[in-house]
């Protein structure tokens, strides 16, 4: 029987220290790393990774299961530049990923958490976006797609207003923006449904960086 998967976890069921793995070492290499937040089902991720043959791609997910079908679907399709770890992105990113190491990261329709008392449990805060920013390579990229346009919003405010994130469009971008469409998006195109993208690179030192914070712009 077919098992059915909960579409949203609890990222606090993730929670305290986790082993500090060696990246180089678990890739059997060094390379640029390239982050999948919340990967779910890893179509996007493996995706990623046949296109990307010289970066090491690092998965991250709170569901056990579903690092074994990445872990699996990476044997079975040869990919050897693809790696699944349990990690709560929330907690643990700053003790897993080193300084200056990342080239490119996704977070494909995060979970919006729509109740303000559990705001605290959305992936993108001020203080991620903070630490992000020390895990970056100059010119690395951040590549955000919601179907829930006031976190989508919220998101592109906090990234506008944090030093060296800059982005090509004002506002939303127009279509796909890293050319993958992930299980979800291609679900939300099937449907209709509006789908909120985002696309911000990492340039530390840009003038757009030094702008004072862009003011919060309301929905039309």
């Amino acid at each position: 029987m077919r098992q059915r998967l909960r579409q949203h976890a609890n990222p606090f069921n993730v929670r305290g220290d986790i082993a500090v793995t060696d990246l180089t070492a678990l890739f059997g290499r060094a390379a640029p790393l390239a982050l999948d937040v919340g990967f779910g089902l890893g179509g996007f991720t493996l995706e990623l990774a046949r296109r990307h043959p010289e970066w090491n791609v690092l998965g991250l997910e709170i569901r056990e299961v579903l690092i074994e079908r990445l872990t699996a679907a990476a044997v079975a399709q040869r990919l050897t530049n693809v790696r699944a770890l349990l990690a709560n992105a929330n907690l643990h990113l700053h003790r897993l990923v080193p300084a200056h190491s990342v080239v490119f990261v996704a977070l494909n329709f995060p979970d919006p958490w729509y109740k303000k008392r559990h705001h605290k449990r959305r992936v993108v805060r001020a203080d991620w976006i903070q630490l992000l920013a020390d895990k970056l390579l100059p010119g690395g990229e951040l590549h955000i797609s919601s179907d829930f346009e006031p976190l989508a919003r919220e998101i592109d405010r906090l990234l506008r207003s944090a030093p060296g994130f800059v982005s090509p469009d004002d506002g939303f971008a127009p279509h796909n923006t890293t050319g993958i469409v992930s299980e979800r998006e291609s679900k939300h195109l099937r449907r209709g449904d509006p789908i909120y993208r985002l696309r911000f690179r990492f340039q530390p030192d840009s003038p757009a960086s030094l702008a004072p914070p862009a003011p919060d712009r309301k929905s039309g």
